[in-house]
C-alpha cells in the first residue's frame, strides 16, 4: 500500500508541475509564505507517526470523499481556464486530504485529519486581505491617538497629527504577520493540546492577537513619531521596530499557549496491530479510483492549452490608443500592465478622463485580472471609499473614491468588459473568462475606466459623473470579437 501511494504521489507531482512550481515560485519570491515549504514536510512526518493509529483502522471509499475531489477538479478547471494561481493551488493541496478520504475512508482519515487538513497552510493565500487589513489597522491606530488625546486627522488610509502625517502602507498592514500566527497557532494546538476546545480557543487566540498587535504597533509608532518631533519612527527605523515587536508577540503567543496546555500529542508510530481489511482491498479497483482525478486534469489542460482562433476588442468610443509607457504614467491612470492596447480620451465640458486597457486574449503571465493590476496608483492616492452606480444599459459599476496627501481627491469608475458579461466583479468576470476558455470562446476582456478630479462637495461630483456615465459608458463598451 505505500507503494501505490508513494507512486500516486509521484503522478501527482508530476501531473501539477506547473502549478506545484508556480506555488514554489511564490514561496521563494515572497517573505511572507517561506513557512510554506515547511508544510508537506511536516505533513508527511506527522503522518508517519501517526502510522500505528492508521494501520490499525479498517480502510474503506467514502462517497463525501469523492464529492470532495470532483470539487477540487472543477476547481482546478476554472483556475486553469481563469489562468487564476490561486484556484489552481487550492485544487492542488486541496486534492491531498480530498483523496485520503475518497480511497480510505473516515476511520483512517479520522486518525491524521489535523495533518492533512495542515496540508492547506501550503497555498500561499491571505494577500488578498492587504486592504481590509489596511483599514483596520488605521481604525485601530487612530482611536488609541484620541483615546490618549493627540489631535489625529484621518483621510483614507492617510494619518495625520499636528507634526507629521502617516500612511498605512501595503507593508503596514499586518497580513505578514498574521499569516505566521495562525500558522504557528495551529501547529502549536495540534501539538500541545489535548482537550479540543483548549486548541480552538489557541486558535481564535492566534487569530485576534496579530490584529490587535499591529494595531498597536501602529499606534506606537505614530506616537514615538509625534514626541519625538519625526525624528524616529518615521523611517527604516520603524520597521526594525516592527519586526523586534512581533517577534515579541510571537514569544507571548507561545507562553500562553505554554501557560494553557493540558498535555503533548502522543504519536501512535508503533504498528501493533493491522487492520484485516489492508490486505483485503482490491487494488486495481484502488489504482483506477487513485488515477482518475490525474487522467481529468491532463484533459483539461490540453482543452485549456488549445488555440483560440478569435481576437477580443472594443469599440474605441472616441479615444485614442496611447503607448504602455504613457498610459501607464498618467497619475490619473489604471495601473493594468501587459495590455495588448491602452487608450485614452477626455470630455473637456464635464472635467472627465476616459481609459481603456484591452486585452486580446487572456495568457499565463498577461491575464487582465490579476494581483498587481491596480484600479489606481496606490503610490499616489489611498482608497477613502466605495460606491456602485446604476448604468442603465450597461449595468452596475464600481467607483472609488480617492485622495492624496496634497489633498486632491477622485472618483474613479471602473467596470470589465469580456464576451458574454459586463461587470465590475473580479469574481464574477474571472468566472464569465474562465466559462469562455472552457467553451473555447475569446478569453480576452477590457478595463474601461472614467476618472473625474473634484474640488467641491461630493455630491456634485458624484452627480457629474453619473451623468459622464448615461452619456459615454455603453459607447466605450462595445465589444468587437476579430479573427486572427
Amino acid at each position: 500500500m505505500s507503494a501505490v501511494v508513494g507512486c500516486w504521489l509521484l503522478l501527482w507531482a508530476v501531473v501539477f508541475h506547473d502549478a506545484l512550481l508556480s506555488a514554489v515560485d511564490v514561496w521563494l519570491a515572497n517573505d511572507t509564505f517561506n513557512h510554506c515549504f515547511l508544510v508537506v514536510p511536516g505533513v508527511l512526518y506527522a503522518v508517519w507517526q501517526q502510522r500505528g493509529a492508521v494501520l490499525a483502522r479498517a480502510p474503506g471509499y467514502s462517497w463525501l470523499g469523492a464529492l470532495g475531489v470532483a470539487a477540487v477538479i472543477f476547481v482546478y478547471a476554472l483556475g486553469q481556464a481563469a489562468y487564476v494561481e490561486l484556484l489552481q493551488h487550492l485544487a492542488i493541496f486541496g486534492m491531498l486530504p480530498a483523496m485520503a478520504l475518497f480511497l480510505f475512508g473516515w476511520r483512517v482519515v479520522l486518525a491524521i485529519w489535523a495533518p492533512l487538513a495542515f496540508t492547506l497552510f501550503s497555498v500561499p493565500v491571505g494577500e488578498e486581505l492587504i486592504p481590509a487589513f489596511q483599514d483596520v489597522t488605521a481604525d485601530m491606530a487612530v482611536m488609541m491617538l484620541k483615546m490618549i488625546g493627540i489631535p489625529v486627522y484621518r483621510d483614507g488610509l492617510y494619518i495625520s497629527v499636528s507634526n507629521g502625517n502617516f500612511v498605512v502602507a501595503e507593508a503596514c498592514s499586518g497580513v505578514r504577520f498574521f499569516i505566521a500566527s495562525v500558522v504557528i497557532g495551529c501547529a502549536y494546538a495540534y501539538l500541545n493540546f489535548i482537550a479540543w476546545w483548549r486548541a480552538l480557543a489557541f486558535v481564535v487566540f492566534s487569530v485576534v492577537l496579530p490584529v490587535v498587535a499591529n494595531g498597536i504597533r501602529a499606534f506606537g509608532i505614530i506616537y514615538i513619531g509625534h514626541a519625538t518631533e519625526m525624528e524616529h519612527a518615521a523611517g527604516a527605523d520603524h520597521l526594525i521596530y516592527g519586526w523586534f515587536f512581533f517577534a515579541v508577540v510571537i514569544v507571548f503567543l507561545i507562553l500562553i499557549g505554554h501557560w494553557f496546555s493540558d498535555g503533548h500529542r502522543q504519536w501512535q508510530n508503533q504498528v501493533t496491530h493491522v487492520d484485516a481489511g489492508w490486505n483485503q482491498r482490491n487494488t486495481r479497483l484502488l489504482v483506477a479510483a487513485a488515477l482518475l482525478p490525474l487522467l481529468l486534469a491532463v484533459g483539461i489542460k490540453a482543452l485549456v492549452n488549445q488555440q483560440q482562433s478569435l481576437d477580443f476588442n472594443i469599440e474605441k468610443g472616441g479615444l485614442e490608443g496611447l503607448p504602455a509607457e504613457q498610459a501607464n504614467q498618467l497619475d490619473w491612470t489604471p495601473r493594468f500592465a501587459d495590455a495588448d492596447i491602452y487608450r485614452v480620451g477626455s470630455d473637456p465640458v464635464y472635467g472627465v478622463s476616459f481609459y481603456q486597457a484591452i486585452y486580446f486574449n487572456s495568457e499565463p503571465g498577461r491575464e487582465m485580472l490579476k494581483w498587481s493590476q491596480r484600479t489606481f496608483d496606490i503610490e499616489a492616492w489611498s482608497l477613502k471609499g466605495q460606491y456602485t452606480q446604476d448604468v442603465p444599459q450597461l449595468g452596475t459599476v464600481m467607483v472609488s473614491h480617492v485622495t492624496s496627501l496634497s489633498g486632491r481627491q477622485r472618483l474613479l469608475a471602473h467596470w470589465f468588459v469580456v464576451p458574454g458579461l459586463i461587470s465590475s466583479s473580479t469574481a464574477m468576470v474571472k468566472l464569465q473568462q474562465a466559462i469562455n476558455t472552457l467553451f473555447l470562446r475569446p478569453s480576452g476582456g477590457a478595463l474601461v475606466a472614467v476618472s473625474l478630479e473634484f474640488d467641491g462637495p461630493l455630491e456634485q461630483a458624484r452627480d457629474r459623473l453619473a451623468q459622464v456615465l448615461l452619456e459615454h459608458a455603453v459607447d466605450m463598451s462595445q465589444p468587437v470579437i476579430k479573427r486572427k
